[in-house]
C-alpha cells in the first residue's frame, strides 16, 4: 500500500461513531480544514448543495434547545432514552449541522427533479464523510445523528430555527457533535458490502 493510500485507510479504521463525549480542546486550525475538506467534494455542476453551520460558542445553548424539545414532545422511555443521548452528545462542545440547500440542489440541465435530489443526495453524503474523516485527523471523536427523523420531536424546526435558516428553502440533514472519546473504542464490525475487481489480465481472458 502506497503512503498516501496507507494514509487514508488509517482515517477510516480510526473514524467511529461516539455517543458519549467529553470537552475537547479544539485545535486552531480545524474551522479552516473543515471548511476546505467541504470545498474539496465533488458534486454534480459543482452545485455544492450544502450549508454546514458550525456550533461552539452556541453550542451549550443549541443542545438545551434540544433537550427542551426531547422533555415537551417525548414520552416515557423513548423520552428518557434521548434526553439520555443528547447528555452524552452535547459535552462535546461542538456540534456541525448540515443542511440541504434546495437552491443548490434544483434540478438544472434537464434533469428530473428524482435525478436531481439523487445527485444532490450522493453529494450530502461525501460531504459528511468529508467532515467526518477531517475530524478524526484532528484526533477528535464525532458521530452522524438523523434525529430530525425522530416523529414529533421537531428537531428540524429546532435547528432551522436555531441558525436562522427558512425551512421553504433548507432542510436539515444530520448533525455531528464533536469533542474527545468517553468510551471505549468500538470494534470493526464484519464488511458485508460487495466489492470485485477485474484485471486486465483477467479481462483478456473473456
Amino acid at each position: 500500500m502506497t503512503p498516501p493510500a496507507a494514509a487514508i485507510a488509517t482515517l477510516f479504521d480510526l473514524r467511529r461513531s461516539t455517543r458519549k463525549l467529553d470537552p475537547a480542546t479544539f485545535p486552531p486550525a480545524l474551522i479552516a480544514d473543515l471548511a476546505a475538506a467541504t470545498h474539496s467534494v465533488p458534486s454534480a455542476f459543482n452545485a455544492q448543495p450544502w450549508h454546514v453551520v458550525v456550533l461552539q460558542g452556541r453550542n451549550a445553548a443549541f443542545w438545551d434547545r434540544i433537550e427542551e424539545a426531547f422533555a415537551a414532545r417525548l414520552v416515557g422511555d423513548r423520552r428518557a432514552r434521548y434526553l439520555a443521548r443528547a447528555a452524552g452528545m452535547r459535552r462535546g462542545g461542538m456540534t456541525l449541522l448540515i443542511f440541504e440547500d434546495f437552491a443548490r440542489a434544483a434540478p438544472r440541465d434537464g434533469l428530473t427533479d428524482a435525478e436531481a435530489r439523487d445527485q444532490a443526495s450522493q453529494s450530502l453524503g461525501m460531504v459528511q464523510l468529508a467532515l467526518w474523516l477531517t475530524i478524526t485527523a484532528h484526533g477528535l471523536s464525532a458521530s452522524l445523528q438523523h434525529w430530525h427523523a425522530i416523529v414529533g420531536a421537531g428537531i428540524e424546526d429546532v435547528a432551522l430555527d436555531f441558525v436562522g435558516l427558512p425551512s421553504d428553502g433548507y432542510r436539515l440533514v444530520s448533525f455531528m457533535p464533536v469533542g474527545e472519546r468517553a468510551e471505549p473504542l468500538p470494534p470493526r464490525e464484519e464488511a458485508v458490502g460487495q466489492f470485485s475487481a477485474e484485471t486486465a489480465a483477467s479481462a483478456s481472458k473473456r
